[in-house]
């Protein structure tokens, strides 16, 4: 009989060992289960790592909180393909799955292509690829190719294209402020005398939220809601009252606030009604084309093919990147300052390029012409005293004429690529031009040196937990299943 009650009171302590060792095992997956919820909304991670690279930047938190509008975030791949690249997109994919922790409006999906036809006929319009990010707030959509989430370095030994750092914190939330801006510019482009095909320069405008419309400049006048107006190459002169046109539209009846931005390119001919239009804002262009002589400043081998300088570093910071100029023509600015006219060049070809006539022949030898840093972007910029009395002391208003010396730079190829910035520089010119602030800074990760550091405080925390908290928990415990047995 005594062994039967020990057996009894064995089984029945062997029993709530096990039970107890079940609960505890269910409570350690639950708990596992809600922490990993929570932490999908709430950011509840500890990024130890320095400079933060996993984590959103203060700035960036903080606009977020200002966010009311609902954001779909997608990104056009599986989470695995994306994270699983090399450690720059890991630390991009991880940073993007933090945007929804700061505000429940924001969505993010992972959306494969392949296993998701209807998506992708849905948005067949924008330019997109694997891995790129689809941005939406309501009916407004951009593209955030996957190269915009990097800074990338050029190695001009080896001619590859490396990312030096992350920018996915800037570039996302540069996106989200787009998109769920009430703000959207309207440019026109203007066909006239041009066979220029500038569809990918409209798509380009398009996926970054503005209104795109094309008018012909011959049978129209300038749309006055539009805030820029673009011309391409055109392979015959205006005539006056196309001229007329341009200036009443930068005028804007006295307000100013207008943009016209020119593509020349080397092989249109003279032009003596749009070149004596444009020396009157104080940008001459010549009747000759860009010849580089530096082999290590040129592309696919070409000296027509040039790479240009960033003179104002203020409209776009990655001065490092490669912007390319093909077939330029050659322009100059004619003075600096003239009739509240003030002209500044933007981008410069290098010291050691030189000016091919157009209409040189055979004899001309191009080693006897002299170098020059020749201007590649000239912006001329007219200001007008604000007859508003409401205005600010001293507020001006503007009109600009902007000149690039190639069509060619706005070719799908380098709009696109990841090779070249034309297009990124492009936009920020706009932005820049239009006073749209679309655009967020914050400073780039790199993942160069990714050691845990830990503060005083995270060493204590941690420290604590192991220490003390673990232990104590595990002392509790044994007491409590001792006292239970003694008892029995």
């Amino acid at each position: 009989m005594l062994s039967n009650i020990l057996k009894n009171r064995r089984l029945r302590m062997g029993s709530f060992a096990t039970v107890l060792t079940v609960i505890f095992i269910a409570v350690l997956i639950i708990l596992n289960m809600i922490v990993s919820a929570v932490s999908e909304r709430y950011p509840i991670q500890l990024d130890l790592t320095t400079g933060k690279i996993y984590g959103l930047s203060d700035e960036t938190v903080e606009y977020l909180k200002t966010v009311e509008k609902e954001v779909n975030i997608y990104v056009l791949a599986t989470e695995d393909s994306f994270s699983s690249l090399n450690n720059y997109y890991l630390q991009a994919c991880e940073t993007i799955k933090k945007f929804p922790q700061y505000n429940s409006k924001i969505q993010v999906q992972f959306i494969d292509l392949t296993k998701d036809p209807a998506f992708e006929s849905k948005y067949s319009s924008y330019s997109m690829g694997t891995r790129d990010i689809l941005m939406e707030c309501g009916n407004k959509v951009q593209v955030v190719k996957t190269s915009d989430l990097f800074n990338l370095e050029n190695d001009s030994s080896s001619g590859y294209t490396y990312i030096k750092s992350s920018r996915t914190d800037e570039a996302i939330t540069s996106a989200i402020m787009n998109v769920t801006s009430d703000y959207t510019p309207k440019i026109t482009v203007l066909s006239a005398h041009s066979s220029f095909d500038a569809s990918s320069f409209s798509s380009l405008l398009s996926q970054n939220n503005f209104e795109v419309v094309t008018q012909d400049l011959l049978l129209e006048e300038i749309d006055p809601e539009a805030e820029a107006a673009v011309l391409f190459a055109p392979s015959e002169d205006l005539d006056e009252e196309q001229l007329e046109k341009l200036d009443a539209f930068l005028d804007n009846n006295g307000q100013k606030g207008k943009t016209l931005l020119y593509f020349a390119a080397a092989n249109q001919p003279k032009l003596p009604n749009i070149e004596a239009f444009l020396s009157e804002w104080g940008i001459v262009v010549e009747d000759a084309t860009l010849y580089e002589t530096n082999y290590n400043r040129i592309y696919n081998y070409s000296p027509y093919y040039s790479i240009v300088d960033f003179v104002n570093t203020e409209i776009y910071e990655n001065t490092s990147s490669y912007l390319l100029m093909p077939n330029a023509r050659i322009i100059d600015t004619a003075y600096a300052e003239r009739d509240s006219r003030t002209v500044e060049v933007l981008l410069k070809f290098g010291s050691t390029a030189k000016a091919l006539p157009n209409d040189a022949d055979e004899n001309f030898d191009i080693a006897n012409a002299e170098t020059y840093a020749f201007p590649a972007l000239i912006k001329s910029t007219l200001q007008k005293a604000s007859a508003n009395t409401n205005a600010a002391n001293g507020a001006m208003l503007e009109s600009h004429v902007v000149v690039s010396s190639s069509a060619m730079s706005c070719e799908s190829s380098l709009l696109s690529g990841s090779t070249f910035v034309n297009g990124k520089y492009y936009i920020a010119l706009l932005n820049s031009l239009m006073g749209r602030e679309s655009t967020f800074s914050v400073t780039a990760k790199t993942l160069d040196n990714t050691t845990l550091t830990l503060t005083n405080f995270q060493t204590l925390f941690i420290g604590a937990v192991f220490a003390i908290i673990i232990p104590l928990a595990l002392l509790v415990l044994g007491i409590v299943v001792w006292l239970r047995r003694r008892h029995k």
